[in-house]
């Protein structure tokens, strides 16, 4: 998550009456941020009270130069035509002395400058970022120490690292092992144990089970329905043959565990699984966007994967850690894979 901090001191601009955001404003209810006029309850007194307030220029009567902050949340879900409205009321409003933090993910944190260029160099970025691989694994040391149990850290590193980043699923994996190895309850003193052969990928596959996306992965391997002209098939490392949606789920899943790629990366992964030829770079492009395309159809109230065409030349990005795991984990591509 990244944040935009401190007063953004610009020259002003009109406020833009296309826009019509709502912010939430300790003591003041939301204040929408368009030209419009919207309804808000305030908390001023005991008794609440209903009253009209509209644009920045509400926003400033109530506000500017006092210690309260405008928050708003998820601004990377806004449409683009929409952030550029807001970024401008933003300018408008932070000439007034108004403060505002802004919160987007990671692989959008510029969307805020993108929506008005005139504020680039003049915010503050906060970086968030992803859990690594060392705090990851201090679930696990720490975890079966309280219990008197001695896992090799070689093991936990591993259960860590396909983890995606995520501490849920990671603490998920970890009671899988001791589901599978009868570590029912502590022991009395510090006992070593030992992990059989398999045990490894068995618990991998029976976590993903959990969170199954196997609807969605079987719709980004199909893609969209053809109308005549058959897409062109790829031979794969793996044995199998498909076309460039195929290459691209193939690509996700490759080792490491990566939850952003930009297009360079994406190529370089593409060409790894696949033998001899391979699709052409708009083939590329075209499926990751489809396959961005089925999350939001299927799931259209998560945020799983995001194909960002204007970032670095193009960007994908895994935004539910739970996607890439089962992705992963599960055999569900190598079971489309023989089905083509």
């Amino acid at each position: 998550m990244r944040y935009l901090l401190r007063p953004l001191v610009l020259s002003r601009s009109k406020p833009t009456a296309s826009t019509s955001a709502e912010v939430g404003i300790p003591g003041f209810g939301k204040i929408q941020l368009g030209g419009g006029v919207s309804t808000e309850t305030t908390s001023q007194s005991a008794n609440s009270s209903t009253r009209n307030v509209g644009g920045m220029a509400a926003v400033r009567r109530e506000i500017a130069g006092s210690d309260f902050v405008v928050f708003l949340d998820d601004f990377h879900y806004i449409p683009r035509q929409l952030q550029e409205d807001i970024g401008k009321q933003i300018k408008s409003g932070s000439d007034a002395g108004i403060r505002f933090i802004i919160a987007s993910v990671p692989h959008r944190s510029d969307d805020v400058v993108r929506s008005n260029h005139e504020l680039r160099g003049r915010t503050i970025n906060v970086d968030t970022d992803y859990w690594s691989i060392s705090d990851l694994v201090k679930i696990g040391l720490q975890g079966f120490a309280a219990l008197h149990y001695e896992v090799d850290a070689a093991i936990i590193n591993d259960f860590a690292r396909e983890s995606c980043t995520s501490p849920q699923i990671m603490q998920a994996l970890l009671l899988q092992l001791c589901f599978d190895l009868d570590l029912r309850i502590s022991a009395d003193s510090m006992t070593k144990v030992e992990i059989p052969a398999g045990v490894f990928t068995k618990v991998l596959e029976q976590t993903s089970t959990r969170t199954s996306y196997t609807s969605l992965v079987k719709q980004m391997h199909a893609g969209p329905r053809t109308r005549g002209t058959e897409r062109k098939e790829f031979q794969f490392t793996d044995g199998s043959t498909g076309d460039a949606y195929r290459a691209c789920l193939l690509a996700l899943k490759q080792d490491p565990p990566t939850m952003e790629f930009n297009y360079a990366e994406l190529q370089s992964r593409i060409g790894d699984v696949c033998i001899n030829d391979r699709p052409v770079g708009s083939s590329i492009t075209e499926s990751l966007k489809q396959i961005a395309s089925f999350a939001d159809q299927m799931h259209p109230n998560q945020r799983i994967v995001e194909w960002d065409p204007d970032a670095a030349s193009g960007t994908f990005a895994i935004i539910d850690p739970y996607f890439l795991f089962f992705l992963r984990a599960s055999d569900q591509v190598s079971i489309l894979g023989k089905v083509s």
